[in-house]
């Protein structure tokens, strides 16, 4: 219950129709998920029918009445609740059997969107209760928002796996839950060169609970003239349920669904990637009105439309475990069931975007139902020798679960570069494509990442923080630990090396940049107050805050951090990554600092963990002005991250309290990154913008660096 949070019309387990109001906020605890149970009983009665229902019956018809006393719905009018015996068959004289009215009813109140729930019945009771049947009449409807049963699509063209001087095209149908008879095959149709429609191919529904149809079209080419190639998707054994005729998007309401392949920029056309991660769809005690649930994120979802970029990037969290309801973590189908339940509501907010441009999505930690992964080559997490299961490493859902995950995610790219199962039957992904002139390659940054817990002993870490007094972790190194794993790093340092001829610059996508990039008040053991820490006001600092180390990220294990970055230098590779809940571009070293390439982490766009990097001590070597004043904020500048790793941070965009609203969202620097990749100037323009602001990024943006990763022009030269 919220302001402006509704009606709800029930027929109770008592057999009482009733309708009650869900206008008045409820004062309960909550932060990641629906703050408990709301007791019906609870809310406010607005009107009650003295006849009961007799649920013993049968079938009953439920009908909701309004009638406006003046010309518009927007008038007062009388509202309206009737029971009949006969359900949905709807008999020519049923049986009235409860009613009531409520006279006076400002109409306004019944705007908005509706939804029915049926329960099992009680506990003693051997009833079920179902609808059969539902009809609306006087509304406003809206077809284009009709959703399956195929959801969305996501695709890959990958010209370095060329054929005859071709590419491929991978795409992906994320599909509905259907019946076991419903929509089995798929068929993936393409327009042609001559206009005509062309089967590319046909795909059987994926049997594993990932509703998936896979296609992959050898030889793909663009069109002529750099036209984008409309495509659609049908499920043919399944009844269309518009009779509108197709249009090349497809019938967005029946089973078609349909989009455009964007052609490849040519050599020396500028072209825009969106780097997009870390979508929760509310935080703190829920409100279920606009304010307080984010979902589905139009604003945000507008603003990055407005960019009309030519490609996504999503770095993970695309679902968050704990989002709305709590993880299902007792039944395997069910879990599966609960993880597709909170990703299609992120193909919801993102198909529009999905269908006409290609897409790497990859997981991270959230979207396989864990807080923080040291996924320890995929081993079963396990609690052993004292600690928990998740600081014991591995993954804490069964290969199954996870599996769905990363086919969901990442079933349109190239096959896998490295070993195709690992541990306990864990699939990889990590692979290398081409396209628009630049290389990219995948990493999995978690996978294979041990758990500090197990290999740093002494440091006594809890959920990656350590608990030993005096510990110092700047001074200590954990060569055996591993970040990226042998059989990863030793692909990632082939490709570093291999130049592709149709590429002239170089690009990394993994989760989380190779530091520790964000600080809390001094000797913080914990980040449990993360979340809840109260946002500074413009143009102020925490008083005591100095870089931390959290083992979650990837400034542990160091030595491994270390050699990651060197090669990512042997690339000139610029590493693009999310994860960290803060816009951040920096500037890594090894040994020295600024020998290494930038890494643009992208600020989140449902943010419920606002990190910050704002110590207290300024960063040393900031760019100055003639006279000697320091030209960037002094969160810049070369530091030790709390691991005693070299960063140089160019730009940061922090939380600040600006006065917008919904407060818990817009007060925690949400937004979305662009990297606009400018081959004719051999150079690649970084920029984060917040949701709200289609005119002013965040402060310290654009940056400018070279095809080899290093800054170019402007303060950080």
């Amino acid at each position: 219950p919220a302001v402006d949070g509704g009606l709800l019309l029930s027929v109770n387990h008592e057999g009482r129709l009733r309708i009650s109001s869900f206008h008045d906020p409820m004062e309960r605890p909550g932060y990641w998920t629906v703050p408990g149970k709301v007791d019906f009983d609870g809310l406010r009665v607005l009107a009650e029918a003295d006849q009961r229902v007799d649920l013993d019956e049968g079938s009953i018809l439920v009908s909701l009445i309004y009638e406006p006393h003046g010309d518009a719905l927007q008038d007062r009018g009388r509202l309206s609740a009737i029971a009949w015996a006969g359900g949905s068959q709807q008999p020519t004289s049923p049986d009235r059997i409860a009613s009531l009215y409520i006279d006076d009813f400002p109409g306004a109140d019944l705007g908005g969107s509706l939804s029915l729930f049926s329960a099992l019945g009680a506990e003693d009771s051997s009833l079920g209760f179902a609808f059969s049947d539902f009809h609306l009449t006087g509304a406003t409807e809206h077809p284009e928002r009709a959703m399956g049963p195929i959801l969305a699509t996501t695709y890959l063209v990958d010209r370095s796996a060329a054929a005859q001087g071709g590419s491929t095209l991978r795409l992906t149908a994320h599909l509905a839950a259907l019946g076991d008879g419903d929509g089995r095959t798929a068929e993936l149709w393409l327009e042609g060169h001559d206009g005509k429609w062309e089967l590319a191919g046909t795909s059987t529904r994926t049997e594993d609970g990932s509703d998936l149809a896979c296609f992959e079209v050898d030889g793909y080419r663009d069109l002529p003239d750099g036209m984008a190639r409309p495509y659609r998707v049908e499920l043919p054994g399944l009844a269309r349920t518009s009779a509108a005729p197709l249009s090349a998007k497809g019938d967005v309401q029946g089973s078609t669904f349909g989009g455009l392949i964007r052609a490849e920029p040519q050599a020396k056309e500028d072209w825009v990637l969106a780097s997009l991660s870390c979508i929760k769809n509310q935080v703190g005690p829920i409100a279920w009105n606009h304010s307080g649930l984010w979902f589905p994120h139009e604003q945000l979802v507008e603003r990055v439309m407005a960019e009309d970029p030519d490609f996504l990037y999503f770095s993970g969290d695309q679902i968050y475990e704990g989002d709305i309801t709590g993880p299902n973590r007792q039944d395997l189908d069910l879990s599966i069931e609960d993880y597709q339940t909170k990703y299609r509501r992120f193909l919801w907010a993102f198909r529009d975007l999905l269908r006409d441009r290609p897409s790497v999505m990859v997981p991270d930690d959230h979207d396989v139902f864990h807080g923080n992964l040291w996924g320890a080559g995929g081993i079963h997490a396990e609690a052993r020798n004292g600690l928990t299961a998740q600081d014991s490493g591995g993954y804490r859902m069964p290969a199954k679960f996870v599996n769905v995950v990363h086919r969901s995610l990442t079933s349109n790219l190239p096959p896998t570069r490295v070993s195709p199962v690992i541990g306990k039957g864990i699939t990889t992904y990590t692979t290398d494509f081409t396209w628009g002139g630049v290389d990219f390659a995948v990493l999995a940054d978690r996978m294979w990442k041990d758990s500090p817990s197990v290999m740093a002993p002494g440091a006594d870490f809890k959920n990656g923080w350590s608990q030993a007094e005096g510990f110092d972790l700047r001074a200590s190194d954990f060569p055996d630990a591993s970040l990226l794993g042998d059989e990863q790093e030793a692909f990632l340092k082939g490709w570093a090396r291999t130049r592709q001829p149709t590429a002239w610059t170089k690009v990394a996508l993994s989760q989380s940049p190779f530091a520790c990039a964000h600080s809390l008040p001094a000797d913080t053991k914990s980040d449990v107050t993360v979340g809840r820490q109260q946002p500074p006001l413009p143009g102020e600092y925490p008083a005591n805050d100095a870089p931390v180390a959290d083992g979650d990220s990837n400034g542990w294990p160091q030595a491994a951090r270390n050699r990651a970055v060197e090669i990512l230098a042997e690339a000139g590779a610029l590493h693009l990554c999310g994860d960290q809940h803060l816009g951040t571009v920096s500037w890594y070293g090894t040994d020295a600092h600024r020998n290494g390439t930038v890494a643009f982490t992208s600020p989140a766009m449902g943010n419920t963990w606002p990190r910050r990097w704002m110590p207290s001590k300024p960063g040393a070597n900031r760019p100055v002005t003639a006279s000697g004043e320091p030209t960037t904020p002094r969160y810049t500048g070369d530091y030790l991250d709390g691991f005693g790793n070299r960063i140089t941070m160019l730009a940061v965009a922090n939380p600040e309290e600006n006065g917008r609203e919904p407060k818990l969202q817009m007060n925690r620097a949400p937004g979305f990154g662009l990297v606009r990749f400018q081959p004719s100037q051999a150079r690649i323009v970084l920029e984060a913008w917040p949701t709200w602001d289609s005119d002013r990024m965040y402060l310290g943006w654009p940056i400018y660096i070279n095809a080899r990763g290093r800054p170019v022009g402007g303060a950080w030269e």
